[in-house]
């Protein structure tokens, strides 16, 4: 009984089929504005000049240091303090170096009282009697 009398209360709103199909249709068409809108209106997510500038730096900094060997001698020696040193003449920013193995780090990580700290990641894999995959995490801000 509830259900005829819905269907009489739907029918009477909507006397043909012609209206419902424009309904349907207005809403659809409702549907796509919205997703046109969000994809094509809504302001890119940009990334800081500034931080990708740095990281970039970085990154060919501690890519030339790779290829003198000395990177990778102070990465095995666990010595991050010299590699910040080695870094000193490439880098303007502040910076500082953390050394992690598989497991944990190996030295410590650095305490930042920055907001906008970008970090870029260099593995190494030690040398070829050696195997020991380091990575060489540079906080850069």
């Amino acid at each position: 009984m509830l259900y005829k009398r819905v269907m009489i209360l739907g029918l009477r709103f909507m006397r043909s089929k012609g209206q419902i199909n424009t309904i349907e249709a207005l809403i659809s068409i409702a549907i796509i504005g919205v997703i046109i809108f969000l994809l094509y209106f809504r302001a890119p997510v940009s990334i800081e000049v500034t931080q990708l500038n740095q990281k970039l730096d970085a990154y060919n900094a501690l890519k030339i240091l790779d290829q003198t060997q000395n990177l990778r001698y102070y990465a095995l020696q666990k010595n991050a303090t010299k590699i910040e040193e080695l870094l000193l003449p490439f880098l303007k920013s502040n910076y500082k170096v953390a050394l992690f193995n598989r497991t944990s780090n190996i030295t410590e990580i650095p305490e930042i009282d920055a907001k906008n700290i970008a970090v870029l990641s260099y593995f190494i894999a030690g040398d070829v009697a050696n195997y020991q995959p380091i990575e060489i995490r540079v906080y850069l801000w």
